[in-house]
């Protein structure tokens, strides 16, 4: 009886520490509402159940959360934490995909939230590894997403090419996975007999371009 007294006891001062900070907030001018609810979360016991009493509360009625949300937006320094809070969080699977299902049904906000994190990440190595190693885990998903549109098979390529021209590395990997994958290549391109033409002319022309040794090299190839 004692252990469920104390807990009893304790949800009944939770909210009446909620309440009361609710009732002189109330009471109070704007002025005066500051020192009032500083001093009802001043303590930690107290501040601690005076949010569980709040959120408790807030789970009860969710659609006061759209307006708790709203203030919010006004108190940047509060959401600051608030956010950055939420993102280190998200290493957690379970809590990521909690968020990544939210995301996935307002599309508008998926995509605002995509092209703002490649803006973000763009020059910052570190971040942009991680993105990097998710599509490196998730190859497939990340093909299937880019398929969806004709646009964004062919502006991706087009910026891989270019990149790849400047950077040796990538070049040197991407030449690895074209000769891992010739097959594949070779059967897409095959339906494709006016494109491959004018990728045959366009190799000539660049081996030309850079010695005959190089045209020389690719002729040899075409024998074995």
């Amino acid at each position: 009886m004692s252990a469920l007294r104390a807990k009893l006891y304790s949800h009944l001062r939770a909210y009446l520490a909620a309440a009361l900070a609710s009732v002189f907030a109330a009471a109070c001018t704007p002025a005066q509402k500051k020192p009032v609810v500083a001093t009802a979360l001043s303590a930690d016991e107290t501040r601690h159940e005076s949010f569980e009493a709040t959120l408790r509360e807030l789970d009860e009625h969710p659609e006061y959360v759209d307006e708790l949300f709203q203030l919010s937006l006004k108190h940047p320094a509060m959401l600051d934490r608030l956010l950055d809070d939420t993102a280190q969080q998200l290493s957690d699977e379970a809590f990521a995909r909690r968020v990544s299902a939210h995301l996935a049904a307002h599309p508008d906000g998926l995509k605002a939230t995509l092209i703002a994190t490649l803006v973000e990440i763009k020059g910052k190595p570190e971040p942009s590894n991680a993105a990097a190693q998710a599509i490196e885990a998730r190859p497939s998903e990340t093909v299937a997403m880019l398929t969806q549109r004709d646009a964004a098979v062919r502006n991706t390529i087009h910026a891989l090419a270019e990149r790849i021209q400047r950077d040796e590395r990538a070049q040197q990997a991407f030449v690895v996975a074209l000769d891992e994958n010739r097959e594949l290549t070779a059967a897409v391109l095959a339906r494709h007999p006016e494109v491959m033409g004018r990728l045959f002319k366009a190799i000539a022309k660049h081996g030309v371009d850079r010695g005959q040794d190089k045209l020389a090299a690719f002729v040899e190839s075409l024998k074995q």
